[in-house]
């Protein structure tokens, strides 16, 4: 193990299934400095995690974007992957046991025998390592990030009642619906998602709350500022179609500066290059008001993404890891959910006011100008700042910091 690693307080482990647990693992590196591992990459894997990986990775992208096809029969088998049960309906515990399985023919062993000797305390920000590593056995104290407000089982292990296993997550939601599945109350902790120290500054949140102020001058209903509005693809790319219509309603006001658009493609190569068509098809793409956000590493993707978020007004977004990003007073507008964790972020979202169903696209320009004169965005954004969670980051790092003392 690197000197690095073995002087850390703690360490990340990640993967890439979307963008949300990257983001998590980022937010939370950013301000505590400890290291993320790529799980999903060497030197970390084995041949047999490898294909582990690749599946999950295949399956979530290629079910994703299938929720834009007609035939969508990925998208529903991947919603049948990421069912959530009613309240007080029995959880399956196929996932849980697959998992268990694969640890019974190698997964995670090259990763948990690397760090064995020191036994470092993880924090982990997908389900799959950290349940590779109760199934190891890994001795280091374990910790588990939710990236939504509610969950499927496969978060938590089989029989989890002595675990070594304790969860960060963001809402009262989620820590109810870990106690259904067995989780024990006092190895739960409600921390709030990490939100990044770029936009919320120090435990005070001066930072955040000046960038409120300046954000709402452009949003009261006489500003004659531009509109910033934000489309951030997700991992998998998908609503690569809304991008499309959206851009060809909002192209006289794009024009004439009335808004400003700005996609962020992360390291995803294929949105970049939709985008990048997309835009010179539309005469677009040396537009004043037009930007396109991409870099080959992650890390500072996301760096730019959250610098980018400053200015931005709207978010367009599915309801991912992002509904947690209202708290930073942007106004979230909701593209169809994919998975059912996705379903309930939204519905999170709507009982705290602070986002709203995306409109036809034809009617996105009329829609966002009107909802500014209407005071309604003023709203959206307050009440995300006022009623979601905006400390998660430290209160993680203080829990898992503390942990290792």
């Amino acid at each position: 193990m690197s000197e690095q690693l073995s002087e850390s307080k703690y360490l990340i482990t990640s993967a890439l299934m979307g963008f949300g647990h990257l983001r998590a693992a980022h937010n939370i590196a950013s301000y505590s400095k400890a290291p993320v591992l790529r799980v999903d990459n060497d030197p970390y894997v084995s041949v047999i995690d490898r294909f582990v990986w690749r599946v999950g990775q295949s399956t979530h992208i290629y079910g994703s974007r299938d929720s834009e096809s007609r035939s969508k029969f990925l998208y529903r088998r991947f919603e049948k992957l990421m069912e959530i049960p009613d309240d007080h309906a029995p959880a399956s515990l196929k996932g849980s046991e697959l998992i268990y399985t694969l640890q019974k023919l190698g997964a995670g062993k090259k990763l948990f025998n690397s760090l064995d000797d020191y036994s470092p305390t993880l924090l982990h920000t997908f389900y799959l390592p950290a349940m590779l590593s109760v199934y190891h056995g890994y001795a280091g104290k374990n910790f588990l990030l939710l990236c939504d407000t509610d969950i499927h089982r496969v978060w938590a292990p089989i029989h989890p009642g002595n675990r070594n296993l304790n969860y960060c997550v963001p809402t009262a939601k989620s820590a109810d619906r870990l106690i259904s599945y067995g989780v024990k109350k006092e190895k739960i902790c409600v921390t709030g998602f990490p939100l990044p120290v770029q936009n919320t500054g120090g435990g005070d949140l001066k930072l955040l709350a000046d960038d409120l102020e300046i954000r709402k001058t452009r949003l009261k209903n006489d500003s004659s500022l531009p509109l910033t509005i934000m489309f951030p693809f997700s991992g998998a790319g998908a609503y690569s179609n809304v991008l499309a219509e959206l851009v060809k309603s909002i192209i006289d006001e794009l024009k004439a500066g009335a808004l400003r658009l700005i996609v962020s493609c992360g390291d995803n190569a294929h949105a970049q290059r939709n985008a990048e068509n997309l835009f010179v098809n539309y005469g677009i793409d040396e537009l004043e008001f037009t930007e396109i956000m991409y870099d080959k590493d992650i890390f500072t993707a996301f760096d730019r993404f959250n610098s980018a978020l400053k200015s931005t007004d709207v978010m367009i977004t599915k309801p991912s890891e992002m509904v947690f990003y209202a708290a930073l007073g942007i106004p979230l507008v909701f593209l169809p959910p994919i998975g059912a964790h996705e379903a309930k972020n939204r519905d999170y979202i709507f009982e705290n006011r602070c986002g709203v169903n995306m409109v036809p696209p034809s009617d996105f320009a009329k829609w966002i100008l009107g909802s500014r004169c209407s005071s309604m965005l003023m709203e959206l954004a307050e009440n995300g700042y006022n009623n979601l969670p905006k400390t998660g980051t430290f209160e993680i790092d203080g829990l898992v910091s503390g942990s290792a003392d």
